[in-house]
C-alpha cells in the first residue's frame, strides 16, 4: 500500500535582501508519511532556510509548500506556523529553564482551549514514554544531561501528535558518543510514532544513518534527492561524490579504448549505465576524472610500485592510509583490520569495486550534474 504524501515542495525559491544569489533556489521534493528526510550540505547551502520555509518562519518568493495536500505557502497563501500541524526542535532546544520537564513538554498544549487537563496529562505521559523520560516529569532542564534535554525538546514537538517534526541540527550540541547513540534513538522514536521527520545536518554519516531520503544541497539548490544508497552508489555530480562518499579523484586521459591514469589503465569496454545519451557523451570526452571510493582501493606491497604510503592511521576497525602518487597527488585508502603496511612502503594499487564513475575534468553548467559509470575490465 502506497504511503500518502505529507509534504511537497514545488519550485521553492527564497532570496534575502542585500543578497545577490538566492538562499534557496527552485527546490522541489516530496516526502511521504512516516519517512525521514535529511537535508544535507555544507554551511550556508540553504538547509535551514528551506526548513524555516516549511515551518512557516520564512515566506518563499516563488513556488509552493504543501502539507498533507494543502498549500500552506505560495499562490497567495501564507499559513502561520501554529496552523501547519508540524512540530519544531531547535538547535539549542529552546527549553524554558524555569519550567519542569512536564511543563516544557505540555507548553503548547496548554494554549489550546480544546484540550482538557485529562487529555493533556495523557499526551504528556505518552510523549515522555516515547522518548524514554518517564519519571523525570518534575526535573528542570539544568538537572538533565544534554541528551535528555534533546529528548524533552523532541517530546514537546511530538506531544500535539503532528504529522511532521522539523529538527534543526538536533544533535550538533552533543559529544560524539552521545550523538551516535541518539541518532538511532531519534530514528526509532519517529518510526514508533509514525511521524515524518525532516532534519538539517552537515554530517554525512548522520544523514545516511537516520534518513529514508536525503536531499544534498549546494548553493541553495537540491543537487540530488534520493535514498542514502542511491546517493552513495550513484552520485549525480562531482560535488555529491566528494561531499557524501569522500571519494578520491584521479585524472584520466583517453588512449583509444583505454583511459590512462598515474595509478593504472582502465578499459571502458562495458558500460553499466544504459543511458545512450550518456554513452555518446563519454565518447566525446578526451579527458576526465575517475571517482574511486576509499574503501575500494586494494594495496599490495611492490618494490616497483609507483605509489608510496605517506601516513597510516589506525581507526579501530580499519586502517586509513594516505597515499602519494608520482605527481605528488595524495589519495586515501581504507582497509579492514589486517596486517599493517609500514609508512614508506611502495605499493601497487588495484580496485576491488568493478564499477567506477567518470566525471568531466572541467564540467560546464550544463554538464555539472552528469557522471558516467563503467566497468573495469583491466588495470595495470
Amino acid at each position: 500500500m502506497s504511503k500518502s504524501v505529507v509534504l511537497h515542495l514545488e519550485g521553492v525559491t527564497k532570496k534575502f535582501p542585500r543578497s545577490e544569489v538566492p538562499a534557496v533556489q527552485n527546490a522541489t521534493l516530496t516526502l511521504h508519511q512516516g519517512d525521514i528526510l535529511g537535508l544535507l550540505g555544507p554551511s550556508g547551502c540553504g538547509k535551514t532556510t528551506l526548513l524555516r520555509m516549511i515551518a512557516g518562519f520564512e515566506r518563499p518568493e516563488t513556488g509552493t509548500v504543501s502539507i498533507n495536500g494543502q498549500v500552506v505557502a505560495g499562490d497567495g497563501v501564507m499559513q502561520s506556523p501554529e496552523k501547519r500541524g508540524v512540530g519544531m526542535v531547535f538547535q539549542d532546544y529552546a527549553l524554558f529553564p524555569h519550567l519542569t520537564v512536564a511543563d516544557n513538554t505540555t507548553f503548547g498544549l496548554h494554549n489550546s482551549t480544546q484540550k482538557s487537563r485529562a487529555e493533556i496529562e495523557k499526551k504528556l505521559t505518552e510523549a515522555l514514554a516515547l522518548v524514554g523520560l518517564s519519571g523525570l516529569e518534575n526535573r528542570y532542564p539544568h538537572q538533565l544531561s544534554g541528551g535528555q534535554q534533546q529528548r524533552v525538546a523532541l517530546a514537546r514537538a511530538l506531544a500535539p501528535r503532528p504529522s511532521m517534526v522539523l529538527l534543526d541540527e538536533p544533535l550538533s550540541n552533543l559529544d560524539v558518543q552521545v550523538r551516535v547513540r541518539l541518532r538511532q534513538e531519534l530514528r526509532d522514536i519517529l518510526k514508533a510514532s509514525d511521524t515524518s521527520g525532516i532534519f538539517v545536518t552537515h554530517d554525512r554519516e548522520e544523514a545516511m544513518a537516520i534518513s529514508d531520503r536525503v536531499a544534498v544541497m549546494r548553493n541553495g539548490c537540491v543537487e540530488q534527492f534520493g535514498t542514502p544508497e542511491e546517493i552513495y552508489i550513484e552520485p549525480a555530480s562531482r560535488f555529491v561524490a566528494e561531499f557524501v562518499t569522500q571519494a578520491n579523484f584521479v585524472s584520466a586521459r583517453r588512449r583509444g579504448e583505454v583511459w590512462e591514469t598515474e595509478i593504472g589503465c582502465f578499459d571502458l569496454s562495458m558500460f553499466s549505465n544504459s543511458n545512450n545519451q550518456d554513452i555518446n557523451y563519454l565518447e566525446d570526452l578526451d579527458s576526465g576524472e575517475l571517482m574511486i571510493r576509499q574503501e575500494d582501493v586494494v594495496l599490495e606491497p611492490d618494490e616497483n610500485g609507483s605509489v608510496i604510503i605517506r601516513d597510516r592511521q589506525f581507526l579501530g576497525r580499519e586502517f586509513r592510509y594516505c597515499l602519494r602518487a608520482p605527481s605528488g597527488q595524495e589519495f586515501i585508502a581504507r582497509t579492514t583490520f589486517s596486517e599493517a603496511l609500514p609508512i614508506g612502503t611502495k605499493v601497487k594499487i588495484s580496485i576491488a569495486e568493478p564499477s567506477l564513475r567518470l566525471f568531466p575534468a572541467a564540467p560546464s553548467a550544463a554538464q555539472s550534474t552528469k557522471s558516467l559509470s563503467f566497468s573495469m575490465a583491466n588495470i595495470n
